[in-house]
């Protein structure tokens, strides 16, 4: 049987790599492969040909992934596109975990003091002036913030700040931040704020209510309003 079977799509090549194989034997038969693609008179000189790696039940490593890249580009104008499995390592599941989670946060972040969270927050604590919580997800604050608060950390503009934020000294989403000390419309009161970047890229405010047409993902994701 063999470890690596060629199909071809309308967009390229698709390259299927049996999950029980060996990956050595696997990465031989695919550079014979290759060999016989770039000797055949189907191609243009300089047309770039595109494989879609699949493998199944395993999850191949960063440096395995590498090698296969290594292998294409030493064959001409042959491109991954990308890699496909049914199963994920460890560390892409934990990532995915820490990405989707809620973490509650009930603390008092003090002057100077800088909180990292991964995931989604829920924060029912106090961040004096000075204090920092930054996370790379979404932000809901129930509590008192006098300080600076991040979501999308570091350049993730599609995450929101959702709850009260008028006595805030600045908030930032992915890479824009805006100091509320300098805007001469005060930022509501209550916990239907919504904090957002808008397409012009800058930061927008709104209301709850408004959540569909603000993140139609974000709407989906918890069911509507």
């Amino acid at each position: 049987m063999k470890s690596v079977v060629l199909k071809g799509t309308q967009t390229g090549f698709q390259v299927t790599i049996n999950d029980e194989a060996d990956f050595k034997v696997a990465k031989a038969e695919l550079d014979e492969l290759l060999q016989q693609l770039s000797q055949a008179n189907d191609f243009k000189p300089g047309q770039q040909v595109v494989f879609d790696i699949l493998t199944g039940n395993r999850a191949l490593s960063a440096d395995q992934k590498q090698a296969l890249r290594d292998l294409v580009q030493q064959h001409g104008d042959f491109i991954i596109n990308q890699f496909t499995a049914n199963v994920m390592l460890n560390d892409e599941a934990y990532h995915l975990r820490d990405e989707n989670r809620v973490t509650i946060i009930d603390q008092t972040i003090r002057n100077g003091q800088d909180l990292r969270i991964k995931g989604d927050v829920l924060f029912l604590g106090h961040i004096h002036q000075g204090g920092k919580l930054i996370t790379n997800g979404n932000l809901f604050n129930m509590g008192k913030v006098e300080g600076i608060v991040q979501a999308g950390f570091p350049v993730d503009e599609s995450k929101l700040l959702i709850g009260r934020f008028q006595d805030a000294q600045q908030v930032r989403i992915g890479e824009q931040i805006e100091i509320l000390a300098d805007e001469a419309t005060a930022v509501a009161t209550d916990e239907q704020t919504v904090i957002y970047v808008s397409d012009l890229h800058n930061i927008a405010y709104s209301n709850l209510n408004h959540i569909k047409e603000i993140s139609p993902k974000f709407f989906s994701r918890i069911g509507g309003i």
